[in-house]
């Protein structure tokens, strides 16, 4: 059994590097956290993120190195301007009550002759078991986790379209299909779901995001202690 309160310890932090014909075109760096100890909680959590280092290095090596590679070529045949491509993947945490952990990662991504690019993923920890918590744990139980979150995304967006802001035609549609349970974080203010980046909104909204506030019928505040 393990016992005492879990830290955060040092980040886990990776750089690379690709190049193409000779010339160094996409570099990649991470920070991601990792809890101190040697339990199995701790273990299990660290490794997760090890996982998430490795896959998103892949990612990395498979989507944006072609791309990076061709705008270097591209620059080069007609003595254009060009910068090296860069992607960096880092993370906050939005909230710390009691054995809860929430946790925003966002890979912000710059190809030459591309508008920069940036993705999200969150994860909020029982830290106490080492294990991802799901949304329905914060709402009370049977309740319709999608079905609440897309009616207040909905009222929402009305409101923001009001006040000038740019979704898309379909924006109704755009929000149920793009609708993942697992996109969520809890910060101080209420619980956040977000949406990808142009899923529901024009590039220049950035990444859609919703704040719900805390309440007797969910989403409920993590206990303190």
């Amino acid at each position: 059994m393990e016992h005492g309160e879990a830290r955060l310890a040092e980040a886990l932090t990776e750089e690379r590097s690709w190049e193409a014909d000779g010339v160094t075109v996409l570099s990649a760096s991470v920070t991601l956290p990792q809890l101190a100890g040697g339990g199995a909680r701790a273990k299990r959590f660290n490794r997760y993120y090890r996982r998430f280092c490795r896959a998103y290095f892949a990612y990395c090596a498979q989507v944006l190195l072609p791309d990076a590679a061709a705008s270097c070529r591209a620059a080069m045949e007609t003595s254009a301007p060009w910068n090296i491509a860069r992607a960096e993947l880092r993370y906050t945490v939005s909230l710390r009550a009691g054995d809860v952990l929430s946790i925003v990662c966002d890979a912000r991504e710059t190809v030459c002759g591309a508008p920069p690019f940036l993705l999200r993923r969150s994860e909020v920890w029982d830290l106490a078991a080492g294990l991802p918590m799901p949304l329905e744990e914060f709402f009370p139980p049977r309740t319709r986790c999608r079905r609440v979150l897309l009616r207040f995304a909905r009222e929402q967006t009305q409101a923001r379209i009001e006040a000038g802001a740019a979704f898309r035609g379909n924006w109704r549609a755009a929000l149920r299909r793009a609708l993942n349970t697992r996109n969520f974080y809890l910060t101080p203010g209420g619980l956040v779901f977000f949406y990808p980046l142009c899923a529901a909104a024009s590039a220049r909204e950035g990444i859609v995001s919703y704040t719900m506030p805390y309440g007797d019928a969910g989403p409920f505040l993590p206990p303190e202690g």
